[in-house]
């Protein structure tokens, strides 16, 4: 194995504060060495001597490539169908009878459903899975569809393939994999056309000031996204997803994400599970 690149102090200092400014991500002291052991093998690509280079290399980097590449190695996309499963149970059982009413009584109703941190697409595509499983009769003449964002390029890039191991699909109920998946390999499964339509990848950065949508949202999906950020920047950004809501739209978070009841907009409905008002 390598020997670990020396990471000084104050290089850590700046590049914590580069991307808390940009994106929001948060990273103490004790991440100083996971920043070293991600960020080296980049560097020895480059051939550069050390992270004063590679520091150096990024400042002078005016076209903003090799910031998202930075991102891109220090964040973690992991991520599988049918995670946290309570949320989509919540889903069929609780919001999508009320939206399958309002179809029925007008047509096009624009059903909004984001998926903010989508990593490889297993997020989106499992709210897809339900909507098709559960508005199905309802969906060739809905105006219904699922933005899925991401600050990774390279997650995004992997999420429009649509194409997973059977790993990433163990907790997926067996009807699911089998109505709405195409074995296209060995170990690789494609997700089918059907599910795809309903989804659309876009890059995004949370901490943009404002967000470029032209409609509000039913339900925003931000799990396990919160705990690279601190208080302040949770704050921030669950005041924007709150701007971005419909009147009794809902917010999930994950499970091992918490939000401040007593300054936080929106109603606590149950563990991860957030509403925001219809007044």
């Amino acid at each position: 194995m390598d020997d670990l690149l020396p990471l000084r102090e104050a290089d850590f200092r700046w590049v914590a504060a580069l991307l808390y400014d940009r994106f929001g991500i948060k990273l103490g002291e004790q991440k100083r060495i996971l920043v070293a052991g991600r960020l080296q093998k980049r560097v020895r690509q480059l051939g550069l001597a050390g992270f004063a280079e590679y520091f150096a290399f990024l400042r002078a980097d005016s076209s903003g490539t090799e910031l998202v590449e930075l991102v891109n190695r220090l964040t973690t996309n992991h991520s599988f169908f049918y995670r946290e499963k309570e949320h989509f149970e919540f889903l069929v059982k609780e919001i999508l009878p009320g939206i399958a009413r309002d179809y029925a009584k007008i047509a096009n109703y624009p059903l909004r459903i984001w998926s903010a941190g989508c990593a490889a697409g297993e997020e989106a595509f499992t709210i897809a899975i339900m909507l098709r499983e559960n508005l199905g009769r309802y969906l060739p003449a809905a105006d219904a569809g699922i933005l899925a964002s991401d600050i990774s390029i390279q997650v995004l890039t992997e999420a429009k393939a649509a194409t997973y191991s059977s790993q990433r699909l163990r907790e997926l109920p067996p009807v699911y994999r089998s109505n709405y998946f195409a074995k296209v390999g060995e170990d690789a499964y494609e997700v089918i056309p059907a599910v795809r339509s309903l989804v659309l990848f876009k890059r995004l950065n949370l901490m943009s000031e404002k967000f470029p949508f032209k409609g509000a949202f039913d339900v925003v999906f931000c799990r396990n996204v919160m705990i690279y950020f601190d208080q302040d920047v949770r704050k921030r950004l669950v005041r924007s997803i709150y701007s971005v809501l419909k009147p009794g739209g809902y917010l999930f978070i994950g499970h091992s994400e918490s939000l401040q009841r007593d300054d936080c907009p929106l109603d606590y409905i149950k563990p991860a599970i957030y509403r925001k008002g219809c007044a």
